[in-house]
């Protein structure tokens, strides 16, 4: 075995810097692996909501995001036929009145570094290949690889924050291929587009439907422009997401018209999502899963940054409680923990998104929120999950 860890955490996106900058600071020793070596690409819309960024700043990294990235200050419904509503942060809750855009290059390098400074230790280039076979009733640890050799680190809970197609979550069954909880999209960063300032644009046009296209802006000249759908709505319309893509870009009636002169900024990159709480399970004695590994993307505006840094704090909190006592059993907290904060939430959003994105139905709610301010704000605030009554977790 190299080393003896209380936690180990495989994945250094924001779900696994999150429990790390949680558990570090409290005295565990923990350690954070990633495949890649940071700062590296990573598919996202790269949409940093309210909610998102209060976590963030809850990290101590308000510093680091204000005034270096693109601030928001809502978002915009674009319908074919059902006009342009328009939804100002915070939308009555109590988290912050304003968003970002954060390519995920540098959001996750800057959550990575705060974890190591935080007290984590973390091992870059390190592949996690299995997870050790379990042994009275735990799983001991992990198998990885690192720098051309194989190593074995043991560790009293380990956490999958590996993705939607987490190694973690698949060698041990925690995974679950119903299509209803699983999507796909993809994006392209792009130059020129018209029209585009400080607000996140999201556009459910008929030319794409059942799919979801998106503009957020990046810079002053550079946006992130995407498609994506649920898996299911793939089989039932034959739908292919390069093609879907394609179609946002050049045949929808309002985002066509701003990307017409807009150059792409490399190539597409597509990913899975895993959503609704319902494609995993998140427990499984003493290994825990958080972010997309944990199917907790949101899935009605499909954001998950929020979702991966409050479910790594829940996790890191619960690991906590956990060594501290010397009782493996309170980790099973951590799954109800998410049931009581998401589960009704992300129920009725999976029902939404698969009865009500359409457009019979998307142009006369659009057209009807575009002229009642009130019901507009009550749609963001369902979308952003930030209802009135929130206070910030």
């Amino acid at each position: 075995m190299d080393g003896e860890y209380d936690v180990v955490i495989v994945g250094a996106g924001p779900g696994g810097s999150a429990v790390a900058c949680e558990l570090a600071p409290r005295g565990f020793r923990v350690l954070l692996l990633d495949k890649e070596y940071f700062p590296r690409e990573k598919t996202c819309g790269d949409g940093v909501a309210p909610r998102a960024v209060h976590a963030l700043y809850r990290l101590g990294l308000r510093g680091e995001l204000e005034g270096r990235f693109q601030r928001t200050s809502g978002i915009r419904f674009y319908a074919t036929r059902g006009g342009l509503t328009e939804v100002r942060y915070p939308m009555g809750s109590r988290y912050p009145d304003h968003g970002y855009v954060v390519p995920r290059r540098e959001l996750d390098f800057m959550l990575l570094r705060r974890a190591r400074e935080l007290g984590a230790e973390v091992w870059e280039g390190c592949r996690a290949t299995e997870v050790l076979p379990q042994r009275n009733g735990r799983f001991p640890g992990v198998r990885a690889e690192r720098e051309g050799r194989r190593v074995e680190i043991a560790a009293r809970y380990i956490v999958g924050a590996d993705g939607p197609t987490s190694l973690v979550g698949g060698k041990l069954g925690m995974l679950n291929r119903d299509p209803l909880f699983l999507g796909v999209s993809v994006r392209c960063y792009m130059r020129g587009a018209e029209g585009v300032r400080d607000f996140l644009e999201i556009y459910p046009e008929d030319a794409i439907s059942p799919a979801c296209g998106w503009i957020f802006p990046v810079d002053g000249e550079t946006v992130n422009v995407g498609a994506g759908f649920m898996l299911y709505a793939r089989t039932r319309r034959d739908l292919n997401v390069n093609r879907v893509f394609e179609d946002f870009v050049a045949r929808t009636r309002h985002a066509a018209s701003k990307l017409r002169h807009a150059e792409p900024l490399g190539r597409t990159r597509g990913a899975l999502l895993r959503v609704g709480l319902g494609g995993s399970v998140p427990v499984k004695g003493n290994v825990l899963l958080v972010g997309d590994a944990a199917s907790m993307t949101n899935p009605i505006s499909g954001e998950g940054i929020t979702y991966a840094l409050e479910s790594g704090r829940w996790a890191g909190e619960t690991l906590a409680a956990a060594l501290r006592s010397g009782d493996p059993g309170l980790a099973e907290n951590y799954r109800r923990i998410l049931e009581w904060h998401y589960r009704r939430y992300f129920r009725l959003g999976t029902m939404a998104i698969r009865y009500g994105n359409n457009p019979w139905f998307v142009n006369p709610l659009l057209f009807t929120t575009s002229r009642v301010t009130r019901l507009g704000d009550k749609m963001g605030r369902f979308l952003m999950n930030c209802r009135r009554s929130d206070h910030p977790l």
